[in-house]
């Protein structure tokens, strides 16, 4: 996984906790610390199990935390990348968003990302598909990002989950609407 994701994980349990609790949480994942650069690709396997041991310390199921974390990651995955977002309307985004992902891959090392993809679904909202290699397939955090990319837009819209691979299907569908 890329390293912005790693290097946000982080600064997201200390932000909400402090340094010490993120030493528990690496001791009990089993996992040394390290300084996670953005530009660095890391094992999925750290993610999953900083993201298990964290469940298991907080009053949030996994999922809620995954969304929690997706919100925050957002605006540092737009910083991150700006070189392929364009400054146009959220829905126009969220259109572009194939070729955003495939732009990214293409650029990035040692990392596959999953397949997102988003259709016009009337003048007041867009579909986004989601499908991803990973197990776990990262659904909470894939719906986080897409509210956090909305907050970022600064737009009065919200995200609803309408299928998804937790479920058994073959991908994550979210509506995308004007509120």
């Amino acid at each position: 996984m890329h390293g912005i994701v790693h290097k946000t994980l982080k600064e997201y349990v200390v932000d909400r906790t402090d340094e010490k609790t993120w030493e528990t949480i690496l001791d009990r994942a089993d996992l040394e610390p390290a300084l996670y650069l953005p530009v660095s690709t890391y094992d999925d396997q750290e993610i999953d199990a900083i993201l298990s041991t964290l469940s298991s310390m907080a009053t949030q199921n996994r999922r809620q935390i995954e969304r929690d974390f997706g919100r925050t990651l957002a605006p540092e995955l737009l910083s991150t990348f700006n070189a392929h977002v364009r400054d146009e309307e959220l829905f126009v985004l969220l259109e572009r968003l194939e070729t955003i992902v495939g732009d990214v891959d293409a650029a990035t090392d040692d990392t596959a990302l999953p397949s997102v993809s988003g259709t016009r679904d009337g003048d007041e909202s867009v579909r986004v598909t989601y499908r991803t290699h990973r197990e776990p397939a990262y659904c909470g955090l894939a719906h986080g990002i897409l509210e956090g990319i909305t907050r970022a837009f600064g737009a009065d819209a919200t995200v609803t989950e309408q299928r998804c691979i937790d479920d058994g299907e073959e991908a994550c569908v979210f509506l995308v609407e004007r509120a």
